[in-house]
């Protein structure tokens, strides 16, 4: 072999060398260079967002103290369950602070709201036939309680009709239900007024959601039917209230009025 052939032979294994080396050495380590220098740029992100967080940490935990109260005010403002009583006594009270005479009076049985989907049709509709363990609890509560729609009349009988609570699914522990009541009056103008301002500014929260009126000329009296909203929220850390209920006088001491 000449020394020109060794020379070639020298430089093509030096050649070999310096490839093998960059594949299996140099580049190995600068796509690992790469990636740790990608993934630091990542984690220093992640520690400016950090970072700034931990700055206005003392800012955001005194935000969401205030959201908190101011949440549980909302809750506080809806009371915790309501009777069928509930919906008499608060016919009643329309009655005598408006000068209205209700003839009619139908209060339904609670119904579960599910916040999510409030109109109760679309895709959400399969989820509104499974209750949470609240809904159960307050369904099986509601049936023991008097799970019947009351009718009053202007003779003081009342008739009862068995309804359903449908149970739907509840958010962060608390349950929104509805009672519906309609009822059917006659009043003067002034007192429709007066009863619409009583309603809708009730401390309690309600809502009208259909009002038909019509006007009597002969009488100069307003007729109609309106549909009442009520609501509580079922789970509240407080007890229920029931209404207050004036005594009222049953019979007589003498069933003939004899003097004996």
């Amino acid at each position: 072999m000449s020394a020109r052939d060794k020379k070639l032979l020298i430089i093509l294994a030096g050649i070999a060398v310096l490839a093998l080396t960059y594949f299996f050495v140099f580049a190995p380590q600068a796509n690992k260079r790469e990636k740790l220098q990608s993934e630091n740029m990542q984690l220093k992100s992640q520690y400016n967002q950090l970072s700034t967080l931990a700055a206005k940490a003392d800012e955001y935990t005194e935000k969401t103290k205030t959201m908190s109260d101011e949440m549980q005010t909302v809750y506080d403002n809806f009371p915790s369950y309501l009777q069928i009583e509930n919906g008499i006594m608060d016919a009643v009270s329309i009655e005598k602070s408006t000068n209205t005479s209700i003839s009619e009076l139908t209060v339904g049985s609670p119904i579960a709201i599910d916040v999510n989907n409030p109109s109760g049709d679309g895709e959400n509709a399969d989820a509104s036939q499974n209750s949470t363990q609240s809904s159960e609890a307050q369904a099986s509560e509601t049936t023991e309680s008097g799970n019947t729609d009351t009718q009053s009349t202007d003779d003081g009988s009342a008739s009862q009709n068995t309804g359903d609570t449908s149970s739907k699914s509840s958010v962060t522990g608390y349950q929104l239900y509805d009672v519906n009541s309609v009822m059917s009056f006659t009043t003067e103008y002034h007192g429709l007024k007066t009863m619409l301002s009583e309603v809708i500014g009730s401390s309690n929260k309600k809502t009208i959601s259909t009002l038909n009126v019509s006007y009597d000329e002969s009488t100069g009296k307003v007729s109609g039917e309106m549909q009442m909203d009520s609501y509580f929220l079922y789970g509240l850390d407080k007890p229920y209230e029931p209404p207050v209920i004036p005594s009222v006088p049953h019979g007589t001491t003498n069933l003939f009025g004899t003097t004996n």
